[in-house]
């Protein structure tokens, strides 16, 4: 057994760095073909290693993203395939209109959650920690309650609220961006 270490030539290793900066965009766009969360952070691995292993493929100065989307659409069109999703899954021609638009619309999605990102700052810390919850490790609000020690009921409540700053921050954001 080989037990050498591997190195990564530059290219690659800005490749890997640059994916690793675009995860949650990626994940995003996957979720937008594969609702499971867990399914689509499998997914979101999978395309990490193809992005490694073509990363001579892509060229510096182009669209990065893009190029990682394509990827992870192609990984998810696999995945869905794989595990057979077809009654399950988007038609092929409506997953590549929206991998078309994506792809069209690439700064503007990017912006979008840059402002995302924004707005979740400006929240409470317990409303945070709430939608973080709820749609990053995917908690139901009676899992959440018991995470918390609240009632369910007081969970959806928090959550709604948080919901609303959120919408309303985004408008304030999307206002500004006109």
């Amino acid at each position: 057994m080989n037990n050498a270490p591997i190195h990564l030539d530059e290219h690659t290793l800005q490749v890997q760095t640059l994916f690793v900066q675009h995860q949650q965009a990626v994940l995003a766009f996957v979720l937008s073909l594969e609702p499971g969360l867990h399914d689509a952070e499998e997914i979101v691995q999978e395309a990490f290693v193809t992005v490694t292993r073509k990363a001579s493929t892509w060229t510096p100065g182009t669209n990065f993203l893009a190029w990682s989307c394509t990827i992870a659409r192609y990984t998810t069109m696999s995945f869905q395939r794989d595990r057979g999703r077809r009654g399950f899954r988007l038609a092929e021609d409506v997953v590549e209109m929206m991998a078309e638009y994506m792809e069209e619309d690439f700064s503007e999605f990017q912006g979008r959650v840059a402002a995302l990102r924004g707005c979740l700052k400006q929240l409470a810390p317990k409303a945070h920690e709430l939608v973080n919850l709820r749609y990053h490790a995917g908690l139901r609000p009676e899992q959440i309650a018991l995470e918390i020690d609240w009632t369910a009921n007081a969970v959806r409540v928090a959550l709604t609220r948080a919901r609303v700053a959120l919408r309303e921050c985004l408008g304030r954001f999307t206002e500004s961006a006109s």
